[in-house]
């Protein structure tokens, strides 16, 4: 969500500004009937898939799905954050920012999320430094030498031992426990009423977006005969891993200075990093790289280097992440580690002067992978034909030109064959669909993205929604996340809307959902649309529970647990009933 939300300042920007200017000052721009379309400079686009629309002030690729507002544009192509985009802009419509006008934010949909984790992070912390029962967290920061100052600095708190220290903190200070139990604190019993407490007996790793809110945790065990070794939030609207990484509001300024971003995997690598003040780094979140985390890199710089632990997983995990990178431009760095060891370890065994050697030795993405799959071909595991095949497919994800040419021909002198060959192999492959721009844009479940396109376009129509229990019946988080603020601020003006988020996959939804026309004009044949997806989210719903039955019953049945199965056959035909009469309805 964004932070910034003075209406009255960007209109008055965007009335002063065209889009067509804009976007023709970085790609070739045609009208087309009663609009534009243009070259997307977001992907590699050879024919013109991006349509721009000046009198909505609005763009959207409907090959690779890139959208949002002259500002959306402007902060995607540049790699720049909101605020750094609105006085760029202001700057060249000749707008000055006065800095009353930055007036203070509505309040999120989500702040209540943002605020139970600062409660629960307070609490944790508590325990960590004044409690008899955060004595095992203390151990274990001592016999990992990490600082006070870290400890202090990231917040790091103690779950301790039992099963609801925190849900019975939370319900004496009166803090709603189904509030909790969203972001994943707390987790309800089955069978009977109350809550249990996600962790218990670990460390706690607050996780923070960019702006330094807790939008999750992460929790390491402290005594080694508990499994697993780590547990972390669950996904939920305000933290979602694919567009998170740890640390981030601490580095993000470091890297913007150093111009280059390392990456490891975990929260110990990094801590040991940072404590040993190279604090340009970042860690994943137990997921490979997304383009979601290139995006985000991207705001602050375009060098990368990964530092993953040197074993096969480590390997697996870099590769992995190559074709998302290759794909938003950039072209990363490894620094390689010996074999058993990790960042955290390694940087212990040889120290912080010469680790950023190693830093500053790192290679080029392709030297690695050679270096890697040349390795696996003399031990039999690959073949020279695999080998070609891997490198053609990376090779056909780098969209600029000279760079592609650049590695076709180191390519052909690796494996000693001819340019011809490689080139005519990436021009066939770049015909595929596996290849093409538009495996990379988001797929959305169709049902939600349908209500979601009419609700946008008819915002009035929230009302319906709002008499239902909609937000258990919609999956997907950024849907979830329009959906609430339409309903939140009873917006009239569905353009609006992009103000309210920052991130690129709202506003590529919202510019779709815009400039679509999927060929609703009135009001009631949108009414008519909107009741029907909110049916068939009810089904789907229903569907899932079921089929959730249908296999709790299997395992009572095979434990011969007759009472459990006998009640899971009751709460079958109820719901198979209620299945029933929500089809009846939807005839």
């Amino acid at each position: 969500m964004s932070t910034f939300n003075n209406e009255a300042l960007v209109n008055e920007i965007k009335g002063r500004l065209s889009i067509i200017n804009l976007v023709e000052s970085y790609t070739s721009v045609k009208k087309t009937g009663k609009g534009y379309v243009a070259l997307c400079p977001f992907h590699d686009d050879s024919n013109p898939s991006m349509h721009v629309d000046d009198d909505k002030g609005l763009f959207h690729c409907f090959s690779c799905g890139a959208g949002g507002d002259i500002f959306g544009f402007y902060m995607r192509y540049n790699n720049l954050s909101f605020p750094e985009t609105l006085s760029e802009l202001a700057k060249k419509a000749g707008v000055t920012i006065e800095r009353q006008t930055e007036s203070t934010p509505k309040k999120s949909p989500n702040s209540s999320l943002y605020k139970i984790n600062a409660v629960a992070a307070k609490y944790y912390r508590k325990m960590l430094q004044e409690s008899p029962k955060g004595k095992a967290g203390r151990d274990y920061l001592e016999k990992r030498n990490i600082p006070e100052e870290t400890s202090k600095e990231f917040i790091f708190g103690f779950a301790p031992d039992g099963w609801d220290n925190l849900a019975q903190f939370l319900a004496k200070n009166k803090v709603p426990l189904i509030v909790a139990e969203k972001v994943g604190l707390i987790v309800k019993r089955k069978n009977t009423d109350g809550y249990y407490d996600r962790f218990r007996n670990r460390l706690m790793f607050p996780i923070c977006n960019v702006d330094g809110k807790v939008i999750g945790f992460g929790g390491r065990r402290v005594d080694e005969e508990d499994d697993p070794k780590y547990i972390n939030s669950p996904e939920s609207d305000i933290y979602q891993k694919r567009k998170s990484f740890y640390g981030i509001n601490k580095s993000k300024d470091f890297i913007r200075r150093e111009d280059r971003a390392i990456i490891v995997e975990g929260y110990t690598d990094f801590l040991s990093l940072y404590s040993s003040e190279i604090k340009n780094v970042v860690a994943t979140l137990g997921t490979s790289l997304t383009r979601e985390h290139a995006s985000m890199i991207r705001r602050y710089t375009n060098n990368i280097v990964f530092i993953f632990d040197g074993d096969v997983s480590g390997q697996k995990a870099i590769v992995g992440s190559l074709n998302v990178l290759l794909q938003e431009g950039l072209s990363p760095r490894i620094a390689p580690l010996p074999a058993g060891t990790d960042p955290d370890s390694y940087i212990k065994e040889i120290g912080e002067k010469k680790f950023t050697e190693e830093i500053e030795n790192s290679v080029d993405w392709a030297d690695f992978w050679f270096d890697m799959t040349v390795s696996k071909q003399r031990k039999g595991l690959i073949t020279r034909k695999q080998m070609l095949e891997g490198i053609v497919e990376l090779i056909e994800y780098i969209k600029d030109p000279v760079e592609r040419s650049f590695r076709i021909k180191k390519a052909a002198e690796m494996l000693g064959i001819s340019e011809s060959e490689i080139y005519s192999l990436v021009k066939r492959g770049r015909g595929q669909s596996k290849t093409t721009a538009t495996t990379t844009k988001t797929k959305y479940p169709t049902i939600e993205k349908q209500l979601m396109t009419v609700l946008v376009k008819f915002p009035d129509l929230h009302v319906q929604l709002s008499k239902e229990d909609w937000s258990e019946l919609i999956s997907n988080a950024e849907i979830k996340s329009i959906i609430q603020v339409i309903i939140d601020e009873e917006s009239t003006d569905p353009s609006s809307l992009l103000l309210r988020f920052e991130d690129n996959a709202a506003h590529e939804i919202i510019s779709e959902a815009l400039l679509s026309s999927p060929g609703v004009t009135d009001t009631q044949t949108a009414s008519k649309i909107v009741q029907g997806c909110i049916e068939k989210l009810k089904l789907a719903k229903l569907d899932e529970k079921l089929r959730t039955l249908r296999v709790e019953i299997d395992e009572a049945r095979k434990g011969k647990d007759v009472e459990l199965e006998k009640q899971l056959l009751e709460e079958y035909r109820d719901l198979s009933m209620q299945k029933q009469r929500e089809e009846g309805r939807a005839l």
